[in-house]
């Protein structure tokens, strides 16, 4: 695990939210951190602290195993991802805690590097299933999940657009990623994508079969997106066979559209497919509104299945 790298443990780490998502409020954070500093005048603490410049992004802290817990373990502590006014409490706690505890080691590191290492935490605590009470689902083989037919197509296609200059930069969002089948065509023209997904068991999957990285996956709710990234943080969103869209539900679509739109780049690459005429009319219009310019293209085939209908385009700049 990264966390384990950067800072040369062997022990268990635990984060002390239970969620991606909840790293937005950090209320538990907050509230054990202001219980820990109550006392660490009192006792001095093993901690190891991550930062970025001057600016705390983490704290590790020691607790050895006692009567109740049988082996030695890190709590993780962080406020990066934490909306403005409570990263800045998360700062403040930590400054005064590193006061009195001086860090065995104090690692400086990129806060997107810190970011990949929480991803990869929760990545990895939900395919050993240690995030579902309950899991009822079995491992299945690459074969019977994956259409390596239609990754292939699609990779040709993606590279048919970077050819026509369609540039898709370094930092990618891809949304409604599914089980990682698109995010395969990705990576294999060597592109890097951050992906969000919110259904835990197609996570999971893409996961379990290496497709997904865990370091760049995050259960979350497309609709949600604009919640947890700064405005125009990537340099092309995309979402491959989004769908069923119809005229009843398209709120849904046309919401997840907007969002994408607002955290992409002045200039970014919008990229979009789905199955039928109709419902890339419906997210064309969706996009239009939200000062995207773009052109569709029919890609339809004798399948009829993926991919068919595609929107590619540019978020204006002015």
């Amino acid at each position: 695990m990264l966390l384990h790298e950067l800072f040369d443990i062997e022990e268990d780490i635990y984060f002390v939210e239970e969620s991606y998502l909840a790293q937005r409020t950090i209320e538990r954070t907050l509230q054990y951190l202001n219980g820990i500093l109550d006392v660490s005048e009192e006792q001095h603490m093993q901690l190891l602290r991550a930062r970025e410049g001057d600016h705390t992004l983490g704290l590790l802290i020691f607790n050895p195993a006692d009567e109740e817990v049988s082996v030695d373990f890190w709590s993780v502590f962080t406020g990066s991802l934490a909306l403005a006014p409570l990263k800045k409490e998360f700062e403040a706690i930590a400054n005064s805690l590193l006061i009195s505890n001086i860090p065995e080691k104090d690692v400086e590191i990129s806060s997107e590097k810190w970011r990949d290492a929480v991803n990869e935490y929760y990545s990895l605590m939900l395919v050993n299933r240690n995030l579902c009470p309950v899991c009822t689902f079995k491992p299945e083989s690459y074969e019977s999940v994956f259409s390596e037919k239609r990754v292939m197509k699609l990779t040709k296609l993606l590279d048919l657009l970077q050819k026509k200059g369609f540039y898709f930069g370094a930092r990618l969002l891809e949304v409604c990623s599914g089980n990682g089948m698109s995010t395969l065509a990705l990576r294999r023209l060597g592109l890097d994508p951050l992906v969000v997904e919110v259904n835990k068991c197609a996570v999971c999957q893409g996961l379990e079969q290496g497709v997904l990285d865990p370091q760049k996956v995050i259960v979350m709710d497309a609709t949600s997106i604009f919640r947890y990234f700064d405005p125009e943080t990537f340099d092309a969103v995309m979402g491959f066979m989004l769908g069923l869209i119809y005229e009843f539900n398209k709120e849904l679509w046309t919401g997840i559209i907007r969002e994408s739109v607002l955290v992409a780049n002045k200039g970014a690459l919008l990229l979009f497919t789905v199955n039928s005429k109709p419902e890339i009319e419906i997210l064309t219009e969706a996009l239009h509104r939200a000062g995207v310019e773009g052109e569709i293209i029919d890609n339809t085939d004798s399948e009829g299945i993926y991919d068919q209908w595609i929107f590619v385009g540019r978020k204006q700049r002015t």
